[in-house]
């Protein structure tokens, strides 16, 4: 048994070191202020960068006048999952089900003053409700008016006064290297703005892809999907839509889907309700340095044909397989992406003169696009 003194003394020892380290805690450091001169005004003035100067100004007019049109989306739909265990489940060896809200983030823009709103199929596909955020805080239902998987292209409507929508433009005239910029709703962080430069154009996705796609380096993440690129002008010239990335985040090279791809899929939605494509009933092959040899050409432009659909534009025309198209409308084909290209842009009922190579011999028809069948929508590629 310890010494009741001895308890006394540890006591008082603990006490007293307390306090002995409280007081060096608190201990009065005095020393000497540091000398600190700051520079009052920027080396430069603004008449020193004239140029930066209305650049940085038409930057922030730029992003100004496109952001109010730029909306977040939230998707969401209810889902059952497995409940966790409990020790009453494990006991009686069941396994419960609940039901949980699974939500989906993404980005759109306003592009007719009705409420219509551009975004990517994937943001709202297997979602049973869809709410828009817009920049001066009003957060609505959306409709949605109809969707494109092929292209990854929805279409949605909201019913709202003093919204602001943005035009589409061409991306036929888009030069790499010409700056654009994307607006969009990154991880939440709504208004997100990025800028960069188009990369690349004509990327595809999958080797039998008819959809182009432009490449360009402006940031894009997970949320911007849906959202607008922009040229300087403020014009929609693509919706991103994807990104290369090893990380899954950004990593310099981002695609979107160009404004004339995505004008032909509204236009069909808002007259039909769903998108219409142009057909002619062919399967084509690209022509390689080893045929161009076999068949005697000087270069590889144009398209073979491989396949004619029974009873399709194609075969009324007189196409066979074997013709090497070479010309559409007394236009070149420098290749069969060109070649699909047209005809996904070619009108219903339109009359297209293809010009082929039949045995030697050059040949024209006219062929009458008609609408793709159902059955073909999927199927895209090569048609």
């Amino acid at each position: 048994m310890i010494h009741p003194r001895r308890i006394l003394l540890l006591i008082v020892i603990g006490i007293l070191a307390g306090y002995a380290w409280w007081r060096y805690d608190h201990r009065d450091v005095r020393r000497a202020a540091e000398k600190f001169t700051p520079l009052s005004a920027p080396k430069l003035s603004l008449d020193d960068v004239k140029v930066l100067s209305a650049i940085d100004a038409e930057y922030t007019r730029l992003v100004e006048s496109v952001v109010p049109s730029v909306v977040s989306i939230t998707s969401s739909r209810t889902v059952t999952q497995l409940a966790p265990l409990t020790i009453d489940d494990l006991l009686a060896g069941r396994q419960r089900t609940q039901r949980a809200k699974s939500t989906s983030l993404g980005s759109g823009v306003i592009v007719s003053k009705e409420g219509h709103i551009l975004t990517n199929q994937h943001v709202i596909a297997g979602m049973t409700e869809v709410r828009v955020q817009l920049t001066d805080g009003r957060n609505l239902a959306a409709a949605l008016i109809g969707s494109d998987p092929a292209t990854d292209i929805a279409v949605l409507r909201i019913d709202a006064p003093g919204i602001e929508p943005l035009p589409l433009g061409d991306s036929d005239v888009l030069r790499v290297g010409q700056q654009v910029f994307a607006v969009g709703n990154p991880y939440g962080l709504e208004e997100s703005v990025t800028r960069g430069i188009v990369s690349a154009k004509g990327r595809q996705m999958t080797s039998d892809s008819a959809i182009e796609h432009i490449q360009h380096d402006a940031a894009v993440n997970q949320g911007n999907s849906g959202g607008p690129l922009l040229n300087v002008r403020g014009e929609i010239v693509g919706i991103n839509s994807q990104i290369f990335s090893r990380t899954g985040g950004w990593q310099g090279i981002s695609f979107a889907i160009p404004s004339n791809t995505v004008r032909r899929v509204l236009d069909g939605i808002i007259r039909r309700g769903r998108m219409v494509r142009s057909y002619l009933g062919v399967v084509m092959q690209e022509i390689t340095p080893v045929l161009a040899r076999n068949f005697g050409f000087a270069d590889t432009e144009g398209a073979i044909i491989t396949e004619v659909t029974p009873d399709s534009p194609a075969e009324r025309a007189g196409l066979r397989p074997g013709d090497v198209v070479r010309t559409v409308n007394g236009k070149r084909v420098k290749g069969m992406q060109q070649l699909r290209q047209t005809i996904a842009g070619a009108e219903i009922g339109q009359e297209m003169q293809i010009g082929f190579l039949r045995g030697g011999n050059a040949v024209t028809v006219k062929a009458k696009i008609a609408e793709m069948p159902a059955e073909l929508n999927s199927v895209i590629p090569g048609r």
